[in-house]
């Protein structure tokens, strides 16, 4: 093509290589040309705009994705470029074409415009170009065309008068029967929005219809979407009668041959419960109930995650115990799946605050050990995550007498992953059992830990430490934790003396001036002589940790600063850089 730019005026020469551009071989050309259409239109006016860029814009539709999805982005805040709401519409012709290429986020981009557009346009806009558009769009023979339209009926049929809604539903309710079934899971998609605009009994009544056929459609696709709408149509309105004709259709998806459509009912159920409140004890939760032993996994998954939300709804002990016999059979040795034990795992202990101590006591708690034993860690890992909230319901003498053996079991795990979610339990159990009980019953385990052959469980045990100290306070740390470190300095095996540093400088972020000079001030000084580079290199870091703490700096200047000078002398490169950076960060270098 020949070159606009070559044969126009000076002033116009940066407009003409934009124009140019929109032509280009270059992609990222073609899209910079594409995001700066405004300053094309603006060149142009208003009227050269809606009679010759748009037009123009319509011919190069056969473009990259992104390309196409800029456009509809610009298209979209183009009012002002064709002489504003007045002639909002004639920025449609482009995104029509948009509308029926393949690619489906450029056909969103498009339809979302559309919609953005019908806004602004007056209600003869919307009758007379509109719902032309979309007269166009439901009748071509391309399927990707009629899924687009389906997007446009709630923005236009607020808009326009009784007789062209008439024709617009008609149009719709057409397509909700459509011979392709994207088309139709497409129609199904856009009930609920449509469902919200209407206000006649008449067209309700028609939809209801179209609601129903498609909750029966053949293909599951379609059907997946029928809880969605039961959820949207129920909004609307709270009487017996309406929801008389929503609660069959709920009930038909929780039994449906296809799996797909009963895990939609079954990761609803809190929605179903909110929505259809007076019957969700009598309907919505039997139904539930019976997913729990769905014959597909994923559907028992889903079901466990949501347990808490059936409960909610009827948190009495009668409930609990039909609940019982379900989640007994979600753990081994009934339940073969481990993801559907990992699920149950990681929801069963937030039925804890529904049901209350008693009742958790009485029946919760076997699940619990039942799931605690489970030999696959991925259970044993979402239960523990969990612990919080049962320590906050039962009492010290439940959680000493029936779980303490448990936890202490899983922080010997042979899953480094377990011993890692169990430290990270203790400053919550620490809490709850007080500090006599908890350092009687689980203190033993902090060596194990500082020792693990995996760094992670070293490392996380460390910095367990401070948050210990902040919730069972300094005198605890310096009675429990300092024998400990100690034992470790003169260890033989270099990495539990790394381990013993690690712990060092986490303290330091938490205790006072008093406990930094008495006690980690002479554990850098000693270890700063340590023979191994490594080592040294970690008491520089908690050196950096000491200076960086507010009640450090008097400490450092007198003991810490020759044993820092010392490591920035040090042959080691890594110890020379981490030295370095203590003192730079201090601001003392």
């Amino acid at each position: 093509h020949t070159s606009i730019a070559a044969s126009v005026d000076a002033s116009l020469f940066e407009v003409a290589v934009l124009i140019d551009e929109l032509r280009h071989d270059d992609v990222e050309l073609r899209k910079n040309s594409i995001q700066s259409l405004g300053t094309i239109a603006t060149a142009l006016g208003e009227e050269r705009t809606r009679e010759e860029l748009l037009p123009f814009l319509q011919e190069i539709i056969d473009d990259d994705d992104e390309v196409l999805i800029a456009l509809a982005e610009q298209l979209r805040n183009g009012v002002s470029w064709v002489g504003g709401p007045a002639h909002a519409h004639s920025l449609t012709g482009p995104l029509e074409e948009l509308c029926n290429v393949e690619e489906i986020s450029v056909r969103e981009s498009a339809t979302s415009a559309l919609t953005s557009l019908a806004e602004q346009m007056s209600t003869e806009q919307i009758s007379r170009h509109f719902c032309a558009l979309i007269t166009r769009l439901a009748s071509h023979d391309w399927f990707t065309s009629r899924i687009s339209v389906c997007s446009l009926f709630a923005a236009a049929l607020p808009k326009v008068r009784d007789n062209k809604q008439d024709d617009l539903l008609k149009t719709y309710f057409r397509l909700c029967g459509d011979d392709t079934p994207m088309v139709r899971r497409q129609a199904a998609n856009v009930l609920g929005s449509v469902a919200d605009v209407l206000e006649d009994d008449v067209h309700m009544e028609e939809l209801l219809q179209a609601f129903e056929k498609l909750s029966r459609d053949e293909q599951d696709s379609v059907r997946i979407l029928a809880i969605k709408n039961c959820i949207a149509l129920g909004k609307l309105k709270s009487t017996p009668e309406w929801q008389a004709r929503i609660i069959p259709v709920m009930k038909a998806c929780a039994e449906d041959k296809s799996w797909r459509v009963r895990y939609m009912m079954a990761d609803h159920v809190k929605q179903l419960c909110d929505v259809f409140q007076s019957k969700a004890a009598t309907a919505v939760v039997p139904l539930y109930l019976r997913l729990l032993s769905d014959q597909e996994v994923e559907v028992r998954m889903i079901a466990a995650a949501r347990i808490a939300v059936a409960a909610a709804v009827n948190p009495t002990k009668e409930f609990l115990e039909t609940l019982m016999p379900a989640m007994e059979k979600l753990t081994m040795p009934r339940e073969h799946s481990q993801h559907v034990r990992a699920s149950l795992a990681g929801s069963v202990l937030s039925l804890t605050p529904i049901f209350g101590a008693k009742l958790t006591v009485d029946y919760l708690v076997n699940i619990f050990l039942y799931l605690i034993r489970d030999d696959t860690p991925e259970v044993r890992l979402k239960l523990i995550g969990t612990l919080g909230e049962l320590s906050s319901v039962v009492g010290i003498d439940v959680l000493s007498k029936s779980l303490l053996p448990s936890i202490k079991e899983l922080g010997t795990d042979r899953q480094w992953r377990v011993r890692l979610a169990v430290i990270e339990c203790m400053p919550v159990l620490a809490e709850y059992l007080g500090e006599a009980e908890f350092t009687k019953e689980l203190s033993h385990l902090f060596v194990q830990w500082l020792v693990d052959p995996v760094f992670s469980v070293r490392d996380a045990a460390a910095g367990n430490f401070r948050r210990l100290s902040k919730v069972l306070g300094q005198a605890w740390s310096e009675a429990n934790i300092l024998p400990q470190l100690q034992a470790l300095l003169t260890n033989k095996n270099y990495l539990y003396r790394i381990s013993a540093m690690l712990c060092a400088g986490t303290l330091a972020e938490v205790v006072n001036a008093a406990f930094l000079e008495k006690h980690l001030v002479p554990i850098a000084v000693k270890m700063s002589d340590d023979p191994v580079p490594n080592v040294r290199f970690n008491v520089a870091k908690v050196i950096q940790s000491v200076l960086k703490a507010p009640q450090g700096v008097s400490a450092v200047r007198e003991s810490l600063m020759p044993s820092l000078r010392r490591l920035i002398g040090d042959t080691d490169p890594d110890v020379k850089f981490f030295a370095q950076r203590a003192l730079a960060e201090a601001g003392l270098s």
